[in-house]
């Protein structure tokens, strides 16, 4: 039995593959008591170590050793509405792809008897993603799996320049995995199956200040550098033409630097409100460059467009032990419907949060909250097929717990 040339099938497998971290799926909570309230004024401090994870000069605000820790699940679920398609790809839907993917999250702020000094380390998952679509569905050439994990741990040096300014910088090292699996159109055979995956270590950093107006107001921001991502690993081909083909690949891309300026106010000494103002610059994500070691490559040309970000949210003090938060968000659409992909089915989203936290002693604190994301119909407009979700959302569920050492 004759195999397809394997360069033929490894370019059609490279230029098929590799969409799915080009739009970026950046978290905006990291299982802390502000993600209850969709992370609204997080950059302008919590009373958490978790702080540290959305602005580094916030760090200042925690007086003693404090330890953060979290734990999540993000369900998603999805269902495709194919409109229209060819015999080519034939009408599957896909079925329901969405997937559980884990998370969690840690800081530890720690007394460093360093006069006006601050000093903490963090684990934070960053951005991720978690697909299945059924082999026969009709965007199977693009995708019928992928799994993405970004992890970013920095270490973190905080300074109070004054009574009401601090600022502060993170270096960061990122781990980055990603799984893709599609299938390859073989003429007049089985369609044969792909797999790319590979991993990455990377370096960035996040800096940030903090202003107090006064006790009760304040504001902060941070910048998250962008930072290259280059996926060594492999492409597997198997099935009856393509069995036993892979080779060693790279795939270069850039993740986006984005911006986020938060106010919090409190009201009075029960009610906060939080808001929360971004930017993230996918625009500057011109291409993926994927290669094969030793042989050629090619750029995927993107079309992504820079999102903006929107929060508000409110914390209140019901009694001494029980604290209450919920919020609102909204992300602008990074991409058009011509040029999304199923890989990351994303468009306008819309995030509602609600969360709680009980102080159980004078030294632990242990909370959760909800997350439910609408994220949008998410038109795709393909060569061969086009449609769009019907069944486009996101829960997350998170516990932590914030000890004083």
């Amino acid at each position: 039995m004759k195999k397809i040339l394997p360069g033929g099938t490894i370019t059609l497998a490279l230029l098929s593959a590799n969409h799915a971290f080009a739009g970026g799926l950046w978290l905006n909570e990291y299982g802390d008591f502000s993600g209850g309230r969709a992370s609204a004024g997080a950059a302008a401090g919590t009373d958490e170590a978790a702080t540290i994870i959305h602005n580094p000069a916030s760090a200042t605000r925690i007086k003693g050793d404090k330890l953060f820790a979290s734990a999540s699940a993000l369900i998603t679920r999805l269902k495709f509405d194919v409109k229209e398609s060819t015999s080519v790809v034939g009408d599957g839907n896909g079925g329901q792809a969405g997937q559980v993917t884990p998370g969690a999250s840690m800081a530890y702020v720690f007394d460093n008897g360093w006069n006006k000094w601050s000093t903490g380390i963090s684990l934070a998952g960053l951005a991720g993603a978690g697909l299945n679509y059924d082999d026969d569905w009709v965007g199977r050439y693009q995708a019928t799996e992928v799994n993405l994990l970004v992890m970013a741990m920095g270490g973190t040096v905080a300074y109070q320049v004054t009574d009401r300014l601090s600022i502060g910088v993170t270096p960061q090292i990122f781990y980055s995995t990603l799984t893709q699996k599609l299938r390859l159109p073989i003429p007049d055979r089985e369609d044969v199956s792909a797999k790319l995956d590979g991993d990455d270590t990377g370096f960035g950093g996040m800096v940030g200040a903090v202003y107090d107006f006064n006790t009760g107001t304040r504001v902060g921001i941070s910048w998250q550098s962008s930072f290259d991502i280059e996926f060594d690993g492999k492409l597997k081909v198997n099935g009856d033409r393509g069995n036993g083909i892979q080779a060693n690949t790279d795939t270069q891309l850039t993740m986006a630097q984005n911006v986020r300026l938060a106010l919090h106010h409190d009201v009075d000494d029960r009610l906060g409100l939080d808001f929360t103002v971004g930017w993230d610059d996918w625009d500057e994500l011109d291409n993926i460059f994927v290669s094969v070691k030793g042989g050629g490559g090619a750029p995927i040309v993107t079309d992504w467009k820079d999102t903006y970000h929107y929060a508000a949210g409110f914390q209140y003090k019901l009694t001494d032990d029980w604290d209450i938060t919920a919020g609102i968000a909204y992300d602008t659409n990074v991409v058009s419907a011509n040029e999304r992909v199923p890989e990351l089915p994303i468009d306008e989203q819309i995030r509602y949060n609600a969360g709680a936290r009980y102080h159980m002693s004078h030294t632990l604190i242990v909370g959760g909250y909800v997350n439910y994301t609408d994220l949008g119909s998410s038109k795709i407009d393909a060569d061969l097929w086009g449609g769009e979700y019907s069944t486009n959302e996101m829960f997350q569920l998170s516990i932590y717990a914030n000890w004083m050492l």
